[in-house]
């Protein structure tokens, strides 16, 4: 499930450790050591938006040397911005996202 935790004091979105309470997780930031509750509001990955949707996917797998199988189907996370090319041809073929389709909406942004 996309999650995006960041510190809303200093950015930082790797140093983070989580703790169950009473009001929630409570996330403290190692960077700057400021306390939060997390944000419970799914956010994509990339664009931090909200606007996700679930879209049916196919697993595959190798059944046979290089015969590749559907083995079943999984709802996967998209953001309507960032994954929208994605979702257009889904839709328009009426089909699943493609088993190697990665959404970007559950992809780590990358830090620059």
């Amino acid at each position: 499930m996309p999650l995006h935790i960041e510190c809303p004091h200093c950015g930082e979105r790797d140093d983070l450790v989580g703790d169950r309470g009473v009001e929630g997780i409570g996330i403290t930031c190692g960077t700057c050591g400021r306390r939060f509750l997390r944000d419970r509001q799914l956010r994509c990955a990339t664009c931090a938006g909200t606007d996700l949707v679930l879209r049916p996917q196919v697993l595959t797998q190798f059944s046979r040397g290089t015969q590749l199988s559907v083995v079943g189907w999984t709802e996967t996370h998209c953001c309507t911005a960032c994954d929208a090319e994605a979702l257009l041809r889904s839709e328009r073929a009426n089909a699943p996202l493609p088993a190697e389709y990665r959404p970007r909406a559950v992809r780590p942004r990358s830090r620059t």
